[in-house]
């Protein structure tokens, strides 16, 4: 099993604070983004794996390719997956990915959802997926960046 060191739900992936703040606070050298949608779309992937810095592994993959491909023995690597929605963690996890922490980034107003609290925002189903989530002994924290207080899912 692939060492999976924080699974981030963020719309924007992998972004300024991601690269500048968050990979090298953890010492991540492999990030997943766990996409259906840019898995199939050759031109969003490269644009992701173009925003990496150049000592990093990128996959763009779908969500069952993911769950397959994190099964896979530990090779040493220190992983953040990312993805733009929670329905893709829950996913990961009924495909028995161990994941025992969700990290919420940035969440857009989009329409179905409200705010939750400052740039988060969460429809009725996204929120009681993450409540499900922390039902299942998962902890959700919404943190923007590694030194912020982390608010917490109830």
């Amino acid at each position: 099993m692939k060492n999976i060191v924080l699974t981030r739900i963020d719309d924007r992936l992998l972004h300024g604070q991601v690269v500048v703040s968050w990979i090298p606070y953890l010492k991540i050298n492999e990030i997943i983004i766990v996409d259906d949608e840019y898995a199939k779309d050759e031109f969003m992937a490269t644009i992701i794996k173009d925003a990496a810095p150049d000592n990093l592994a990128v996959q763009v993959l779908a969500v069952n390719e993911a769950a397959d491909y994190l099964g896979n023995y530990d090779d040493g690597s220190r992983v953040l997956i990312l993805s733009r929605y929670i329905e893709n963690i829950s996913e990961l996890i009924e495909l028995n990915v161990p994941i025992n922490k969700v990290n919420i980034g940035g969440l857009g107003n989009t329409p179905g959802r409200k705010r939750f609290l400052n740039s988060i925002h969460l429809s009725d189903d996204e929120l009681n997926i993450l409540k499900d989530l922390k039902k299942k002994n998962i902890e959700v924290e919404i943190k923007m960046l590694p030194n912020d207080k982390a608010l917490f899912v109830e």
